[in-house]
């Protein structure tokens, strides 16, 4: 099937939002959305078996609000149907790689911040050795950003550090950082990514309109810590195999 992308808004604009402020990864509850909606394949149907069936969590509001995160993440910049056939196979896979690895792409690419601290706090200290990140790191990337983005100044103080610390925690989530969840710091680590999962950014990047010569030089690798050699070599065996689009 071809990809739709009439209606496909492939990354966030470059306004920050404090969306990201309330829950962190949830991979585990990300996992059972995906195969709910293989199930049922109608998005209605999915968030009332989510809300009145499945989900764990105790209240109704706060399963509701999970589905809700979970939807906005996934669902609300209208993928086209092979994206979320690729999300639904990594959901069913026996292990959490691909999923951990694919939300590592997609929750960074749907909020312009935590693309900005991926890219612009940890991947620079990736690159000189420095191996440890805090909220105080976060903090004062927000701080050197306020000029850039006035929209900083209106999130209180108690929004901008529950901000700082889920960001860790979402990014600790999917296999970017290692450590105790409370800890003041966590270590960088280079998350593990499945060759499938270095495929599926590829087929995004080239429907996005990225020409095949300039796919490896792309920042998007940057958020798995990979250079370009690396993703050369990605991009190489991805092209040699051949790429369809579901």
């Amino acid at each position: 099937m071809s990809p739709n992308i009439s209606h496909t808004r492939w990354r966030a604009t470059t306004t920050y939002t404090a969306t990201n402020v309330a829950l962190a990864g949830l991979v585990d509850e990300t996992r059972l959305y995906l195969q709910t909606y293989d199930e049922f394949g109608d998005e209605d149907e999915v968030r009332r078996v989510m809300v009145d069936e499945r989900l764990p969590q105790r209240s109704r509001v706060a399963r509701a609000k999970t589905t809700r995160i979970i939807r906005r993440r996934l669902l609300n910049w209208g993928p086209p149907d092979w994206v979320l056939g690729d999300l639904v196979g990594f959901a069913r896979q026996p292990n959490d790689l691909a999923l951990k690895a694919s939300l590592l792409l997609h929750v960074p690419r749907q909020d312009a911040l935590l693309y900005d601290i991926v890219q612009k706090l940890i991947w620079p200290k990736w690159l000189t050795g420095e191996k440890q990140i805090s909220r105080s790191d976060v903090q004062r990337i927000l701080d050197d950003k306020t000029t850039e983005h006035p929209e900083i100044e209106g999130w209180s103080t108690s929004t901008r550090n529950k901000l700082a610390s889920n960001m860790l925690s979402i990014t600790h989530a999917y296999g970017l950082l290692s450590g105790k969840a409370r800890a003041q710091s966590r270590d960088i680590v280079e998350p593990v990514v499945p060759d499938e999962v270095a495929q599926h950014l590829i087929r995004m990047l080239r429907v996005e309109g990225i020409p095949d010569a300039e796919l490896a030089a792309h920042p998007d690798w940057r958020l798995w810590l990979w250079d370009e050699e690396h993703a050369v070599a990605a991009v190489n065996r991805a092209l040699e195999e051949g790429i369809n689009y579901g």
